[in-house]
């Protein structure tokens, strides 16, 4: 084949491209009103061979493409028909060569192949871990072949995946910062990122967030459903949402309508939080509605049993979990970091925990602690584990406090926020240490307690204003 037609292979090969991928660049300028003129050449139904032509081409993508973040391109994804493998391919393949290789880049191909290999490749949730093999196979269409290697970055992105396949509901993983941990980790790769064996294991990590995000929405969702058949069945018709933004008196009929709808967000794989922040929210209501209605049914026949059976005995107070009851609670009235740690120990060991996700119970307060987090209680030993027992320990003590203080009783709030942000600044140093002798399991579950804390530090100091 002569060097003539072979440059005329070629000019063809850009032109069919160009048409591919100009139907959804000139709806992004439709959609989100952006200065700039669509293209006339590819409005013309002529395919030209000038290499000029083609020049103002490529620079008229190039000037789209400089105005357009990630966001737009995910929310034109999702919303109109050009999610399919081939559309998703020709965006790869236009963005992969790219020379200005910045953050903006960066999450771009970070959203557009977890996309492209969810597409070509798709898994149940509970499926088996996905393999660094089985996603360079999906993506050789667009990074051609790559060469496995043993990538350093890899294991810290495994311990935070691990971690987020342990999380047994939204709240619990938005709530421990793991996701922003993976966005740091690969935020600090800098140009290595866009290496091709780097791509295919972060697209892997990406995925395996995409399935854990999946899992432990359709938990919530099964659990919301449950819960409004159960207040149903009571005779329950609505109830206060308002926490959640929703209404003050928010039908069950709607909320198990809302069900439906709050599947959509899942396209958006890990970056909806606010969504799954408010459909975990709605759990939570839920769940506690059914706790309190369940109560208080029980103590009415209890009562009716009394007034049927004459003077009785008193019993014996319950016992709250963990083997405390509330008797104990209230004499020891934790008033101190040091005291609620004890506290909080004694209850673990006492209902004999091992690693799985907790609820601590405090006279104002309830604290529900992750799986690393009882792990490190029950284990201890180590300055890693010593330092997420006293964030936690941290974080119930200004929890308490500031419970106590919406009572009217603000005494203790500032010495536990005072003591919160000293504990704040520890755990991360001790991440800081845990990263210098390689022990990224420990760095992740101590970044992770310590945004914890972080997040009621914040919340509480919204409250004093």
């Amino acid at each position: 084949m002569s060097t003539a037609t072979v440059s005329l292979v070629e000019i063809a090969a850009e032109w069919r491209t160009a048409r591919r991928l100009y139907p959804f660049y000139s709806a992004l300028i439709r959609e989100f009103g952006l200065n700039i003129p669509h293209c006339k050449e590819l409005e013309n139904p002529v395919d030209r061979s000038d290499r000029e032509v083609l020049d103002r081409i490529h620079k008229w993508f190039a000037g789209v493409d400089g105005q357009v973040q990630v966001a737009q391109i995910r929310q034109l994804l999702q919303s109109q028909r050009f999610g399919e493998e081939e559309s998703l391919r020709a965006l790869l393949l236009r963005h992969l060569p790219q020379d200005q290789k910045d953050e903006n880049l960066r999450d771009k191909l970070d959203y557009l192949l977890v996309q492209y290999f969810a597409a070509i490749a798709p898994h149940h949730p509970h499926d088996g871990d996905v393999t660094s093999s089985e996603v360079r196979e999906a993506l050789r269409p667009v990074l051609g072949h790559v060469d496995l290697r043993d990538v350093p970055f890899v294991k810290e992105l495994d311990t935070i995946a691990d971690a987020v396949d342990r999380c047994l509901t939204l709240a619990e993983l938005l709530d421990s910062g793991l996701v922003e941990l993976g966005r740091n980790a690969k935020r600090g790769l800098g140009k290595r990122y866009f290496d091709p064996a780097s791509l295919v294991e972060i697209t892997r990590f990406n995925f395996r967030l995409r399935l854990g995000f999946f899992r432990l929405m359709h938990s919530d969702l099964h659990a919301i459903r449950k819960a409004v058949q159960e207040l149903e069945a009571i005779g329950v018709i609505s109830v206060d949402c308002r926490e959640a933004g929703l209404g003050s008196a928010e039908p069950l009929a709607t909320l198990r309508t809302l069900c439906h709808h709050w599947k959509k967000p899942f396209r958006e794989a890990y970056r909806a939080g606010q969504s799954f922040r408010q459909l975990g929210l709605v759990r939570k209501i839920l769940t506690s509605t059914v706790i309190a209605q369940c109560a208080r049914k029980t103590r009415a026949s209890q009562d009716a049993s009394a007034v049927d059976a004459g003077p009785a005995i008193a019993a014996p107070p319950a016992a709250v979990p963990g083997g405390v009851n509330d008797d104990h609670l209230e004499d020891s009235r934790p008033g101190s970091l040091e005291q609620i740690l004890e506290s909080i120990s004694e209850q673990l060991f006492a209902s004999k925990q091992k690693s799985m996700v907790s609820t601590v119970t405090l006279p104002h307060s309830k604290q529900l602690l992750s799986s690393w987090e009882v792990n490190a209680f029950i284990r201890g030993g180590d300055p890693s584990c010593r330092g997420i027992q006293r964030a936690v320990a941290a974080r119930s003590f200004v929890a308490e406090s500031a419970a106590k203080a919406r009572e009217g009783d603000s005494n203790n709030l500032r010495a536990a926020l005072q003591c919160a942000h000293v504990e704040a600044a520890l755990i991360q140093e001790e991440v800081a240490k845990a990263k210098d002798r390689g022990d990224i399991d420990a760095a992740v579950s101590l970044a992770a307690t310590g945004k914890r804390l972080l997040g009621v530090i914040e919340e509480t100091e919204k409250l004093r204003a």
